[in-house]
């Protein structure tokens, strides 16, 4: 299994028992097996979330000291930019695999450095000043996120 769904999975087994989530599916539209797909769902996140608040939250997995803009489609981030325009919180939550270190960043705060920025990449270090940290705990090999903590602190 790929980094990037042990990153999920461990997210997703950190939701607590009190919030309501809903996974969106990935797959594509193939018929044949998935060698000629023809159609592919363009998602704008991964995760619906609710506890009395609505979250919107696009989870990546990246490995190095920054994380390039390509990571990110163009329909993510203007479709949770206009959501956060309707009170969601909506964002994507950036998992740096060689930091151990998970952040939260709002959409609308990526666009903004994605428009200003003469970069390619986000770097660690702005996700360590200017983002929301994830609290983690390693558990041998995997994690566990302090998810209920993080949702009360956006």
């Amino acid at each position: 299994m790929n980094e990037g769904k042990k990153f999920e999975q461990d997210f997703k087994k950190s939701i607590p028992d009190t919030v309501y989530y809903y996974r969106l599916r990935d797959g594509t539209a193939a018929w044949d097996g998935g060698e000629n797909t023809r159609f592919q769902a363009m998602n704008i996140c991964d995760y619906l979330m609710y506890d009395g608040n609505f979250y919107m939250l696009e989870l990546k997995s990246h490995k190095g000291k920054s994380i390039p803009y390509t990571a990110f489609r163009d329909n993510q981030i203007e479709g949770l930019c206009n959501a956060s325009e309707y009170g969601v919180k909506a964002g994507f939550i950036i998992n740096m695999r060689d930091a151990e270190q998970t952040f939260f960043v709002p959409a609308s705060v990526l666009y903004e450095v994605i428009q200003t920025s003469d970069r390619k990449s986000i770097p660690l270090e702005f996700l360590t000043t200017q983002c929301k940290q994830i609290i983690g705990e390693k558990k041998r090999t995997r994690w566990r996120y302090d998810v209920e903590r993080f949702l009360v602190e956006i």
